[in-house]
């Protein structure tokens, strides 16, 4: 596991080789630390779900909502409301086109992304210019974790890079599903 300082000069060209070379990364958010690969990185998936010990979706984060919104089926009625979520950094769950999305990490024909508030994942993944997988650092049922000394502990052996950002003590975002003509807080 390689680790490096979010102010390090080098940080963004670092992150950006290890998502071309299909590795998982853990990075700060403006919630929480979050763990992530190449949308299309079906070993890196799986190596994500192993280590938080669950099969489930994953959401992804992208830079701006345009450079999805293509890809996504929302109802009109719900637009303005997505719209207005998506600047607070919280994640929305909706319709997608077919094949739009790796089907490793969509459930249901659903897809969970988010626009995160932090101005190192914005650069970086608008200079990667695709969305990359997005879940919390932690075993399923626990705490994510936000100190990146105890993340290096637990999982140093099973992530190829981790951005350090200091320690993080924000609540994760919240998320909303959209479906069947509803609207539904889940966290």
């Amino acid at each position: 596991m390689i680790r490096i300082s979010l102010t390090d000069k080098d940080a963004i060209d670092i992150a950006l080789n290890a998502l071309s070379n299909k590795k998982i990364i853990v990075y700060p958010t403006d919630t929480i630390y979050g763990i992530g690969t190449d949308l299309d990185n079906d070993d890196g998936i799986n190596r994500i779900n192993k280590l938080k010990k669950r099969s489930q979706p994953m959401s992804i984060i992208v830079d701006n909502f345009e450079s999805i919104r293509n890809k996504l089926i929302i109802d009109e009625k719900f637009m303005s409301e997505i719209q207005n979520i998506v600047p607070l950094g919280d994640t929305c769950i909706v319709s997608y086109v077919e094949n739009a999305f790796n089907n490793r990490i969509t459930q249901n024909g659903k897809i969970g992304f988010r626009v995160p508030n932090h101005k190192f994942l914005i650069k970086l993944l608008s200079i990667y210019e695709k969305p990359i997988t997005t879940t919390s650092i932690n075993e399923t049922g626990n705490q994510p974790l936000n100190n990146p000394d105890e993340i290096e502990k637990k999982f140093g052996d099973k992530i190829d890079l981790l951005i350090d950002g200091g320690i993080i003590n924000n609540p994760p975002s919240s998320i909303y599903l959209f479906d069947n003509n509803e609207k539904t807080k889940i966290r």
